[in-house]
């Protein structure tokens, strides 16, 4: 019976829902006290992730502590319940590095001194001229009978291992060493032997409007009732403090159809968002103005105060940038603004720094003085605290200057410092993109 299932998830839920359904139970286990103390783990939505592109499904991710008896316990209970457990973190050479020897401890495996191993271990630090750790040698023990997952970027080799029809999948944590490993080892381990079909994601990043106006606007989209065989279509929706990322997950067994089915909701987001969407899947901000500059042959030049060398960072963390970037100023005091970018005294004088008249001369003068196609400019007040003439936290103007444009906006923003600064920089650059010409 052909069934699509229209949903759609917002922040509060989990992000990715599936069918009750489950044929099989992968849980995630990550290790670190870290973890518990708000370090930012990202490793169970990567994996969970790369899992759902061959059709298997994450029913549990659980966090727990350097401490023995507890990731004891919860292995011990994840084994019980799972067909699959991955374990992120632990596997380093210190003291509380705790994942391999608990592992042993619950599955009854012996770790074995991997000769292979110790000698890559050893070749890794020659090959940077360090000098090895008698404590590295800790990690050149792999569990009896397990498959060794190959580490290129650092120490932590990880391992595959079966025990009683069920498989315990160890990762070191550092996601720069686990995403390789993941999507090299991992992923081609667990289909060749699970895949249960396809899934396809299809991510659109919008910035300027806020959560709740466009969850109005896609709800009938949403809400649409839709056949398509043997496919489960589900939405989510997930805001952060810049935009609303836009998720669009088809699931079943014919490629051409789960393709056919997200270029058309592709389409029906864009014909009610329009220039909202600026991106999709991998692309960032930035990424989508340097294509612009790029393709249209512009260069462009940044002033900028409140946001601190912000937008100026974002840029050129893009390969190629140099092509159309010329140049970035943080004239974050008035002497800098003046003697940099030529505004004027008595403008500072009359409107102070944190005004419509002084961004567009910030916008101004980069834009002459850097001999570039566009010039951007940011001031306002990022806060903690408001400015001694009374002006709030969160106000922000952003200027834009072409050959023949000259913009001004007004911006009155809301959070933390970071997140101002990072609201500012955004908006700068979501500016910009809309008036490249």
């Amino acid at each position: 019976m052909p069934r699509a299932i229209n949903r759609c998830i917002t922040t509060s839920e989990i992000v990715r829902w599936w069918d009750s359904e489950i044929v099989m139970h992968i849980e995630i286990v990550c290790v670190g006290s870290e973890l518990l103390i708000g370090f930012v783990n990202t490793n169970g939505a990567f994996v969970s992730e790369k899992l759902a592109t061959i059709g298997l499904k994450v029913a549990r991710e659980i966090s727990v502590g350097d401490d023995s008896a507890e990731l004891i316990s919860v292995l011990e209970e994840s084994l019980r319940r799972s067909d699959v457990v991955i374990v992120t973190g632990g596997l380093g050479p210190t003291f509380d590095d705790i994942t391999r020897n608990v592992v042993s401890k619950v599955t009854g495996k012996k770790l074995v001194l991997n000769k292979e191993q110790l000698k890559i271990l050893k070749d890794f630090f020659v090959n940077r001229n360090y000098k090895m750790s008698k404590t590295n040698e800790v990690q050149a023990y792999i569990l009896d009978g397990a498959e060794i997952i190959p580490n290129n970027l650092g120490t932590a080799p990880g391992q595959i291992l079966e025990v009683a029809n069920k498989f315990i999948v160890l990762l070191p944590g550092p996601p720069r060493e686990l995403k390789p490993m993941t999507e090299n080892t991992v992923i081609p381990f667990l289909k060749e032997r699970f895949e249960k079909g396809l899934l396809k994601v299809k991510v659109l990043h919008t910035t300027g409007m806020a959560e709740s106006t466009i969850d109005e606007k896609i709800r009938k989209i949403i809400d649409t009732e839709r056949e398509l065989e043997g496919s489960e279509i589900t939405f989510s929706i997930l805001a952060k403090h810049t935009g609303v990322d836009l998720k669009i997950l088809v699931s079943g067994d014919d490629e051409m159809i789960i393709d056919e089915a997200i270029q058309k909701l592709k389409k029906e987001f864009y014909d009610v968002l329009g220039d909202v969407i600026y991106g999709e899947d991998n692309q960032t901000l930035e990424s989508v103005v340097g294509d612009i500059l790029m393709k249209k042959r512009k260069t462009l030049a940044v002033a900028e105060s409140c946001t601190g060398g912000l937008i100026a960072h974002r840029i050129t963390n893009v390969a190629g940038s140099s092509l159309y970037f010329k140049q970035g100023v943080v004239s974050y005091s008035e002497m800098s603004k003046k003697k940099i970018l030529d505004v004027k005294e008595e403008t500072l004088n009359k409107f102070g720094a944190v005004s419509e008249q002084v961004a567009l001369e910030m916008a101004e003068g980069v834009k002459a003085n850097i001999n570039a196609d566009y010039g951007i400019s940011t001031t306002g007040i990022a806060g903690p605290k408001s400015s001694s003439t009374g002006k709030p936290i969160g106000l922000a103007f952003i200027s834009l200057v072409s050959n023949n444009k000259k913009i001004v906006k007004q911006f009155n923003f809301t959070g933390s410092r970071a997140e101002i600064k990072d609201k500012i920089a955004t908006a700068a650059l979501d500016i910009l993109r809309k008036n490249i010409i």
